[in-house]
């Protein structure tokens, strides 16, 4: 019979309510799976593989962590969670996990970003993801207004339920800066400040542009290692994402530092595509040989946009972006809730 190994890590916080269950740092054996309950309360998460497995803690606390590994690549599993407090069932949700691709495996991926400030339309963009059905999502950052307001993390996670079955992958924004509940609520790998991934044959990169990442900084050292350690094993694309864009016609425009420090870098390793948030709504801006993508059309106010040489294409909407990987390449579009293609476009596999 397979043995799952499970790890269990807690935080001890005050919540108004129960929050979701959610879904972070998938490999191709693994995933982790994370929810929060008002009050202290036993733990318990099943995974059905045809064996009926349970895997289950009987501590009391407030945020429920599970690493499980040992599945297969590729493979998707039903689990049930539940949340018990003196015998009585306070929180039980059911639902899917799949573990990331083995190389060669076509899949299809989400990313958006600026959710924060209009629930109802954060909802639209995300029930819209959901219906992709990507087993992946990623989010550019400003997932709430404040990372201090703890009503803003439950309005997100009331909305991220739907999502409930995606993987999900995030950037810290400038509103998350501290990024003191990020970090609690969030099981990303590394340090979750900024950290990287495979899925399948796509490497990507998460930076934190509200922290050090000029030349002499851990961060750039760190960044300029992960490409060349993944220049080695030949990615198919490599996607680096992170919140404030180098390159913008919005409301606030170009980022000097980044321009001076990370732009040089995503040149000499031929970074395939770039994505940030930060000047809300949509832009697609094309610089020596890399595609920067504005995705910060999550909830947000919406912003003026400006027209420019390098500006292949740009929205005021409110969307999200679509990702289809087919082994040759990589399909792309810039989606509105309703269907609405903005943009779209296509980028050959790297040599």
């Amino acid at each position: 019979m397979k043995k799952y190994i499970v790890t269990f890590s807690l935080f001890l916080l005050i919540f108004a309510q129960t929050f979701s269950v959610y879904l972070n740092d998938v490999s191709q054996d693994g995933v982790t799976v994370i929810w929060f309950t008002e009050e202290p309360s036993n733990s318990y998460l099943i995974v059905y593989d045809g064996s009926n497995e349970s895997i289950f803690s009987e501590q009391e606390v407030t945020l429920h962590r599970f690493r499980v590994s040992g599945l297969q690549p590729g493979m998707s599993y039903a689990y049930t969670v539940k949340s018990e407090k003196e015998g009585s069932v306070v929180y039980r949700k059911g639902g899917i996990l799949t573990t990331a691709p083995l190389n060669e495996t076509p899949f299809s991926f989400a990313a958006y970003g600026d959710s924060r400030s209009n629930k109802s339309v954060h909802l639209e963009v995300a029930q819209a993801i959901a219906d992709e059905n990507v087993p992946l999502v990623i989010h550019t950052g400003d997932i709430v207004y404040g990372d201090d307001l703890i009503e803003e993390w439950i309005s997100f996670f009331e909305v991220a339920e739907v999502l409930s079955d995606c993987v999900f992958y995030s950037a810290i924004g400038n509103h998350e800066s501290e990024a003191s509940n990020y970090t609690r609520f969030f099981a990303f790998p590394g340090n979750k400040r900024y950290y990287s991934f495979w899925y399948g044959d796509v490497f990507f990169v998460c930076l934190n542009t509200n922290e050090a990442f000029d030349k002499y900084s851990q961060q750039h050292a760190w960044l300029l290692t992960q490409l060349e350690e993944a220049k080695e094993k030949n990615p198919a694309f490599v996607i680096v994402y992170f919140h404030h864009p180098p390159y913008s016609y919005g409301t606030h425009g170009d980022h000097a530092y980044l321009k001076q420090y990370l732009v040089p870098v995503f040149e000499s390793y031929k970074v395939d595509l770039v994505l940030n948030g930060h000047d809300h709504g949509y832009q697609r801006i094309e610089r020596n040989g890399v595609t920067y993508i504005v995705t910060a059309g999550g909830g947000a106010p919406l912003y003026d946009i400006g027209s420019g040489d390098d500006l292949i294409a740009s929205a005021e909407a409110h969307h999200y972006m679509l990702f289809n990987y087919t082994l040759d390449g990589l399909f792309v579009y810039a989606k509105t809730a309703t269907g609405l293609i903005l943009d779209s476009f296509y980028i050959s596999r790297r040599d």
